[in-house]
């Protein structure tokens, strides 16, 4: 009988106490998954990743991507570990200078991203590009030469050192209480530390020659004028290609990445929409803009429809504008 009643006195006593304890219940709303686009790969050879966040909340929520960002510290980092399968144990053998050294003659950002409840988005990151390293935030990785092994990878995203991210971002500690203000449905939670990624295992051979892997989703063959184009860099061509006969531009064997477009873009017209391309070409990795024109004003109509309603009051039946007008402009 005194057993039970101290079983109840600890029962209660934990009851009462748990108000002082804490705990790191929150479900993460932002994911990070790390996809490798193949698997094995040698030193210096060019490894093409890409980071997909997901929004898993029920709200509309915005983050920030690393957009033309080129000084300060990243935002996202890959860190490499080698792993003792014996005893399971992982050990950081590289990781990528948080400090940024690129070129700044421009001035870059980091740009806003809104995401949809439960909707995705990509960003490509390209290890060992050292053509486009300084000028582009994506190419601004690089691996040492690795001993021929398995490694394992994992993605590292922490924008709270961002200016911006007080605007997009609350952080919470370690046991789930929110830092500073208190809870803002309109802004994402974040872990103040930063978020990972999963894993994903690389493999490095030397006497491997690489090819591409099966299953790759790629709709074009080897005789795909497009991508014939695309490789020899004649970008006059490529545009005739996109406006006439190129569906899917994104499936295509040169085609490395096609990033999302603006999410707005102006209700006037005309107006303009432009989605930033990487393809691979015979000198390497290009970075280049698709520009589409959005409706078009007929300059000549609209200058009769105006005289003759200066001079006659007398609106014209004459078509002056087109907003189904979408027209791609440039490739540049």
């Amino acid at each position: 009988m005194k057993l039970a009643g101290t079983k109840f006195l600890t029962l209660l006593l934990s009851i009462l106490l748990s108000g002082m304890s804490y705990a790191d219940l929150r479900m993460p709303e932002l994911a990070m998954e790390l996809i490798l686009k193949k698997s094995v790969y040698q030193n210096r050879e060019i490894i093409q990743f890409e980071v997909k966040f997901t929004n898993q909340t029920d709200r509309d929520l915005s983050m920030i991507i690393p957009g033309s960002q080129n000084k300060g510290q990243r935002i996202l980092q890959l860190q490499v570990f080698s792993v003792n399968n014996t005893t399971n144990f992982y050990t950081k053998v590289f990781e990528n200078p948080l400090e940024l050294e690129m070129d700044t003659s421009f001035i870059g950002s980091v740009y806003f991203k809104r995401l949809r409840a439960h909707e995705s988005m990509s960003i490509p990151l390209f290890v060992n590009d050292r053509r486009n390293a300084s000028k582009y935030i994506y190419s601004n990785y690089a691996f040492p030469d690795f001993p021929d092994g398995k490694y394992e990878v994992i993605a590292y995203y922490n924008p709270l050192g961002e200016s911006l991210a007080p605007y997009v971002f609350q952080a919470y500690d370690d046991h789930g209480r929110t830092i500073g203000d208190s809870l803002n449905p309109e802004k994402m939670q974040i872990d103040a530390y930063g978020i990972y990624s999963n894993y994903v295992q690389l493999t490095i051979d030397s006497k491997l020659k690489t090819t591409l892997e099966e299953g790759e989703d790629v709709i074009c063959s080897g005789s795909c004028h497009f991508c014939r184009h695309i490789e020899k860099e004649q970008w006059h061509r490529v545009k005739k290609d996109i406006i006439h006969r190129v569906d899917d531009i994104a499936k295509h064997g040169k085609v490395l990445f096609l990033f999302d477009g603006p999410d707005a873009v102006l209700s006037s017209l005309p107006s303009y929409y432009s989605r930033q391309i990487v393809l691979e070409t015979k000198n390497g990795i290009v970075y280049k803009e698709l520009t589409w024109q959005i409706g078009k004003i007929y300059g000549v109509r609209s200058f009769i429809h105006k005289c003759c309603y200066w001079i006659f009051r007398w609106n014209v039946p004459m078509r002056t504008s087109s907003s189904k007008y979408f027209h791609l402009i440039s490739v540049n």
